[in-house]
């Protein structure tokens, strides 16, 4: 399911920035807060972290925890979330996408060479915003992340009448 979840996610991620201009890309929102292509690179800064984050804790032994529901993820990364990774530089489109794509197939596919999901769920780490959550649940937060902010995006592209 995890596979399915991350797929999923990420296709309507890159399908909601086909076809915009830089100008629809970086448009500050009305509402203030990050352009959809801070976005963007946000998601991607946070995938590639996160990848980091799960190889790291597989070095180590850890305590099997409860899986925690996705709903509670999804508050806690909503709560949480900052924008600290997104860049002041300014990325294309097609890079915002090549990015993306490349965290997907090369940082995260690496957690997948490692390991099988049956064993992310058998080891833990401690995070700030999760408490101590299982491996398989902090690739959940990957997904979960992609839709949050999906939907931001998809408020931004309407505010900018671009197609959604």
């Amino acid at each position: 399911m995890l596979i399915e979840n991350l797929g999923r996610a990420r296709k309507a991620l890159l399908d909601s920035l086909d076809g915009l201009t830089e100008d629809q890309l970086y448009a500050t929102p009305a509402a203030g807060g990050p352009s959809i292509g801070q976005l963007a690179h946000h998601l991607q800064a946070s995938e590639r972290a996160t990848a980091a984050l799960v190889l790291d804790a597989l070095q180590s032994r850890s305590e099997r925890v409860e899986e925690k529901d996705p709903s509670f993820l999804a508050a806690c990364l909503q709560q949480g979330c900052s924008h600290d990774h997104a860049v002041s530089g300014r990325f294309s489109g097609a890079e915002l996408i090549r990015l993306l794509e490349e965290s997907r197939f090369r940082d995260l596919q690496s957690v997948f060479n490692e390991t099988h999901e049956r064993v992310l769920a058998e080891r833990s780490t401690e995070r700030p915003l999760f408490g101590r959550v299982s491996l398989k649940n902090l690739l959940d937060t990957i997904w979960i992340h992609d839709e949050l902010h999906g939907k931001q995006i998809a408020a931004i592209k309407q505010s900018l009448g671009a197609t959604a």
